[in-house]
C-alpha cells in the first residue's frame, strides 16, 4: 500500500512543531512577565501611599500651619485695633476658628488614620491638643473686649493685652504649635522623598525585567514566522483546493457549469475532486435530457448513472407522463379555444353595451351640471350685489351639493352659503330645491329678514320632499349661512343652521354663532331660525363657507385641515384683494390636499366692506 500524506496529516505535523514553540516561548515570557508584575505591584503600593496619603498629608500639615499664623496675627489685631465685631478680620479670625482650622485638623485626622509612623500620630495629637488651648485664648480675648465700647474698659483692654504680649498665651502656644506642625512636616517630607526614590527604584528594576524579553521576542518572532510558512502550506495544499471545490458548488447551485475542473491528488481532496467532475459529467447530461424534453423530443435517448440514480429514473418516468399529458393538453386547448372565442364575442358585445350606457349617465350629469350652474348668479351679478367680494368655488364631483346664491331687495345686498346633505348627482338635486326656496322667499314673498327666510326655505324644503308624510323617511337637509347687507346704514343681519358668519375687524375674529339645526330637521312651526343684526364698519372683512374647507384631509400625516387652520389662514389674507384672497385660499387647500382625494364640496366666500 502506498504512502498518502492526507490532510490530516499535513495538519498534525504543521500545527504539532507549532504548539511545541508556542510552549517554549510562552513558560519564558511567563516567567519575565511574573517578575516584572511583582515590581509593577510594589511600585503602584508605593505610589499609590505617595500620592493618596503622604503628598495630601504634607500639604494639609503646610496649610494648617498657615492658618494657625494668621489667626495669631488676627488675634493681635483684636487687642490693638479698637473696632466693632463685623469688621473683615474679626469676622475671619471666627471664621478661621469656627471652619477653616476644624476643617483642615479634620482632614490631616483622616489621613493620619493611614499613617505607618506612630511618632507622627504622636506629634500632631500634641499639636491638636495646644490649637484647643489656643481657640480658649481667643475665646477669652473675645469675651473681654466684645464690642467697641469695651476697650475703654482699662482692666479688660490689659488684660488682653497679656494675652497677645510676646510672652503671652497667644504667641507662646502659637509658636509651639508651629514648631510640632514643622516638625511633622520635616518628616512628612522625608518619607515623601523616600518614598519617590522608591518608585524611581522599582521602575528601574521593572525595566530591567522587560528588557530580558527581547530575547523571547525574538524568538516569538521566528515562531510568527515559522506560523506563516505552516499557513502558506496549509493555504496551497488545502484551502486553496477546498476553495476551488466550493466555488464549483456554489456555481452548480445557481446553475452554472465550471469552465474548467481541479486537478485529481492523491488525498481526500482528490477524492472529491474525481466524485466531482463524475457529477457534473451526470449533470450535464441530465440537462440536455431536460432541454430535449421540455422541447417535445421524447425520444431522446438517456440512460441512467446506475440501478440506484434515483433523478435519472425519475426522469425517464417523469418523460413519459409529459408525453401523456401533452397529448391532453393538446386535446383540451383545441376544446377550450373554441369557447374562448365565443366567449371573447359575448364580452366585447357587453363592454360596447357598457360604453354605452357610462357615455349616457356621463352626458346625463354634465347636463346636470349646466342646470345646477344656471341656478348660480354669473360674476357680473355678484358683483353688482357686493362689489370687492370672491367666491371659491370647488366641487368634488361633477355636480356640487354646495351653492352659493346672490340676491337684491329694499337696498339689501343677500348672500347665502348654503351646504346640502351629500354631494354629486343627490346633492344637486338638493342644490336646485335649496335654490328655488331662496328664490320664492325674497322674489315671491318680498321677506327681508335672514331669520325668516330660512324659515320659509324650511317650509318648502319640508313640502317639496313630502317630510310630513308618515311614510316618508327622507333625511335630506341643509347648512347654510344667510346675511343681509346694508351697505348704507353699514349693518348686517345674519341667521345660520350650523354654519357661523366670521368678521375679521382689527386683525380679530368676531364670529356669529348658528343655530344647532338644520333645514330640513323638524317640522316647520315647531322652531325658528334667530336673526341677528351687527354693526359694521369700513374694512370690515366677512366669510361665509360650508365646511368642505376645513374638513379636507391632507398635510404629512393625512390629517383635516380644521377650523382653527382655516381661521389662520383666513387672518393671513384678509387684507389682499378679493381675487387674492381665492387664489391664495385655492393654492393652500391644494398644497394640503396633495395626492389624498377631495372629501367634499368646498365653498367660500368672502365680502369686504
Amino acid at each position: 500500500m502506498s504512502f498518502r500524506f492526507t490532510i490530516g496529516k499535513k495538519i498534525g505535523t504543521g500545527f504539532g512543531v507549532l504548539i511545541v514553540f508556542i510552549i517554549v516561548v510562552f513558560g519564558a515570557t511567563f516567567l519575565a512577565v511574573n517578575n516584572g508584575i511583582s515590581t509593577f505591584q510594589e511600585n503602584d503600593n508605593t505610589t499609590s501611599n505617595l500620592i493618596e496619603v503622604l503628598t495630601p498629608s504634607k500639604e494639609k500639615v503646610t496649610k494648617l500651619r498657615i492658618l494657625i499664623n494668621e489667626s495669631k496675627l488676627l488675634a493681635i489685631q483684636w487687642v490693638d485695633h479698637q473696632g466693632r465685631n463685623d469688621v473683615p478680620d474679626k469676622i475671619r479670625l471666627k471664621t478661621l476658628m469656627e471652619q477653616n482650622i476644624p476643617g483642615t485638623t479634620a482632614e490631616i485626622e483622616e489621613l493620619s488614620a493611614k499613617w505607618t509612623d506612630d511618632g507622627d500620630k504622636s506629634i500632631f495629637d500634641m499639636a491638636l491638643g495646644k490649637i484647643d488651648t489656643l481657640f480658649y485664648s481667643y475665646e477669652e480675648i473675645m469675651m473681654l473686649l466684645p464690642d467697641v465700647a469695651s476697650y475703654d474698659d482699662p482692666f479688660a483692654s490689659l488684660s488682653a493685652r497679656f494675652i497677645v504680649a510676646q510672652d503671652g498665651d497667644v504667641p507662646v502656644l502659637a509658636g509651639k504649635i508651629d514648631q510640632n506642625l514643622l516638625t511633622l512636616q520635616n518628616s512628612l517630607e522625608k518619607k515623601e522623598a523616600n518614598a519617590l526614590e522608591l518608585v524611581k527604584t522599582s521602575s528601574e528594576q521593572a525595566k530591567e525585567n522587560f528588557q530580558q524579553l527581547t530575547y523571547y521576542w525574538l524568538l516569538g518572532g521566528c515562531l510568527i514566522i515559522f506560523a506563516i510558512l505552516i499557513a502558506i502550506f496549509t493555504t496551497n495544499s488545502i484551502v486553496k483546493p477546498v476553495q476551488s471545490l466550493r466555488s464549483i458548488l456554489l456555481s452548480l447551485g445557481k446553475g452554472i457549469f465550471p469552465d474548467t475542473m481541479i486537478k485529481v491528488r492523491n488525498d481526500e481532496i482528490g477524492d472529491m475532486s474525481s466524485a466531482m467532475i463524475e457529477l457534473v459529467d451526470g449533470l450535464k447530461k441530465t440537462t440536455t435530457f431536460a432541454e430535449n424534453v421540455g422541447q417535445s423530443n421524447f425520444n431522446y435517448p438517456y440512460q441512467p448513472l446506475s440501478d440506484e440514480d434515483v433523478l435519472g429514473h425519475a426522469l425517464l418516468k417523469m418523460k413519459d407522463e409529459l408525453a401523456e399529458t401533452e397529448r391532453i393538453l393538446e386535446q383540451k386547448v383545441k376544446e377550450r379555444t373554441e369557447e374562448v372565442v365565443k366567449q371573447k364575442d359575448e364580452i366585447e358585445t357587453q363592454n360596447q353595451r357598457l360604453e354605452e350606457l357610462y357615455k349616457d349617465v356621463t352626458d346625463s350629469i354634465r347636463y346636470a351640471k349646466r342646470l345646477q350652474y344656471s341656478i348660480l348668479p354669473p360674476s357680473e351679478r355678484i358683483t353688482n350685489i357686493c362689489p370687492n367680494s370672491f367666491v371659491l368655488f370647488k366641487p368634488k364631483d361633477i355636480v356640487s351639493g354646495d351653492f352659493y346664491w346672490f340676491d337684491q331687495l329694499g337696498g339689501k345686498s343677500y348672500v347665502a352659503a348654503v351646504d346640502c346633505t351629500g354631494h354629486g348627482v343627490p346633492g344637486a338635486f338638493m342644490s336646485l330645491v335649496g335654490a328655488n326656496g331662496l328664490n320664492a322667499a325674497v322674489r315671491e314673498h318680498h321677506t327681508a329678514q335672514p331669520g325668516k327666510i330660512m324659515d320659509e326655505l324650511n317650509s318648502f324644503v319640508s313640502e317639496s320632499l313630502n317630510k310630513a308624510s308618515d311614510d316618508n323617511d327622507v333625511r335630506d337637509g341643509m347648512d347654510l349661512s344667510l346675511i343681509a347687507i346694508d351697505y348704507q346704514k353699514l349693518e348686517i343681519e345674519f341667521a345660520g343652521a350650523y354654519n357661523p358668519l366670521y368678521i375679521v375687524r382689527n386683525e380679530e375674529f368676531i364670529i356669529l354663532k348658528a343655530d344647532k339645526f338644520a333645514i330640513g330637521s323638524f317640522e316647520p312651526g315647531t322652531k325658528t331660525f334667530s336673526n341677528q343684526k351687527f354693526k359694521l364698519e369700513k374694512g370690515d372683512q366677512i366669510y361665509l363657507f360650508s365646511d368642505g374647507y376645513a374638513d379636507q384631509f391632507g398635510g404629512n400625516k393625512g390629517k383635516k385641515f380644521l377650523y382653527k387652520t382655516f381661521r389662520e389662514e383666513l387672518l393671513r389674507i384678509h387684507k389682499m384683494e378679493p381675487e387674492a384672497q381665492r387664489n391664495a385660499l385655492n393654492e393652500t387647500i391644494v398644497e394640503w390636499q396633495g395626492d389624498y382625494a377631495q372629501v367634499d364640496d368646498i365653498l367660500v366666500i368672502g365680502i369686504r366692506i
